[in-house]
């Protein structure tokens, strides 16, 4: 049986719960609250003894990392829909999942820990003084970055989605409560809608990052 351990409050178990989704695939699914400390619980450390989600496991076989899990559910249970059975167009898709994790989250983690922080621990982290500076140099090169990836197509990658588009809208989750100025940056923010769109992306929301 396929399970996933994950929570659509994170980023990073959005995006698997809504590949998972847009797949059609049933999982059972375990939600892990890792900002209530049930990642340091001893059965899940069992699974994954870093105590970070999402985590999947099918059968005996454990995997975790994100970008790694939605290349396996592409490849083992949707048929390479949203990836590919050809070299290059995976290496293009893997270009975009590899920069995700090396240069788009760690620089919006930097950006919105504040922020995010505030949303989830609102006793625990001060609200930002200030409204975020999105034209600061801890974020713009990552966005113009995404904004050249999307200059020709409705997609990172062409007409449709990949595994790319999910993986770097994982972040994106944050923005509505970080309040990013759509009307600065109008071919991610319409990009971002064709994401919203998405039957699986739409699933996979959390009402704590709606704007408020």
């Amino acid at each position: 049986m396929l399970k996933i351990y994950a929570t659509p409050l994170s980023a990073n178990g959005r995006k698997v719960l809504a590949v998972s989704a847009q797949l059609g695939l049933r999982p059972e699914i375990h939600l892990v609250n890792v900002y209530g400390g049930e990642g340091r619980d001893p059965a899940y450390l069992a699974i994954n003894p870093a105590g970070k989600i999402p985590t999947l496991v099918d059968g005996a076989f454990v995997l975790f990392e994100s970008n790694a899990i939605l290349i396996y559910l592409a490849e083992a249970y949707g048929a390479n829909r949203l990836w590919s059975s050809d070299a290059k167009a995976k290496s293009k898709i893997a270009q975009w999942l590899f920069w995700e994790a090396a240069h788009w989250q760690p620089a919006l983690i930097a950006f919105l820990s504040q922020t995010v922080g505030h949303r989830l621990f609102p006793d625990k982290v001060a609200q930002p003084k200030q409204p975020l500076d999105w034209d600061s140099s801890l974020i713009q090169p990552a966005l113009k970055t995404l904004q050249a990836g999307l200059v020709s197509d409705p997609f990172l990658l062409g007409p449709e989605p990949t595994l790319a588009d999910f993986s770097v809208a994982g972040m994106m989750t944050y923005f509505g409560a970080a309040e990013f100025p759509a009307q600065q940056f109008p071919v991610v923010s319409a990009w971002y809608a064709r994401m919203q769109a998405l039957e699986g992306w739409r699933s996979t929301e959390s009402a704590v990052w709606s704007t408020r």
